[in-house]
């Protein structure tokens, strides 16, 4: 399908980083990272939910309630690319780019550089071949 990976279009990176999670929040964030990259996405889809669902409650604004729920579709798209599900694959990257544009960083995410590691997978989706390597959730401390 042609023309179904569309660039992320250059934006000018202004420092972005959402408020900081509860303790709670937090070690449930990082619960859902160590899932992720171990591979197990469906586990830390899971795991973030209830973050998200936190923010929710705490009535945070909606762009961190989103760049959550983006962090949330990452892991089911490669979820869905494990299992094949060409469909799968291409909903969740169409609707989890615009949740995590803009954003520079997340939690300690480094959001660019997650999207630049799971636009391969969404490219692959007619195949579902592509081998799961270099897909550790990006995390800023790491580049230190």
């Amino acid at each position: 399908m042609r023309g179904f990976i569309g660039a992320i279009p250059e934006r000018e990176h202004v420092p972005r980083e959402p408020a900081p999670l509860s303790r709670t929040q937090q070690a449930s964030f990082l619960r859902g990272v160590e899932l992720y990259n171990a591979c197990a996405w469906w586990d830390a889809h899971e795991a973030w939910e209830e973050v998200w669902i936190d923010l929710k409650a705490e009535a945070r604004p909606s762009d961190e309630t989103r760049v959550m729920q983006g962090l949330i579709q990452c892991a089911a798209l490669l979820f869905n690319h494990r299992r094949g599900t060409t469909r799968g694959v291409r909903n969740q990257w169409t609707k989890l780019q615009p949740k995590l544009e803009g954003w520079t960083s997340a939690w300690g995410v480094d959001v660019p550089t997650l999207l630049d590691r799971i636009r391969p997978f969404a490219e692959d989706a007619d195949a579902c071949e592509r081998p799961y390597v270099d897909v550790g959730m990006p995390m800023l401390e790491d580049e230190a």
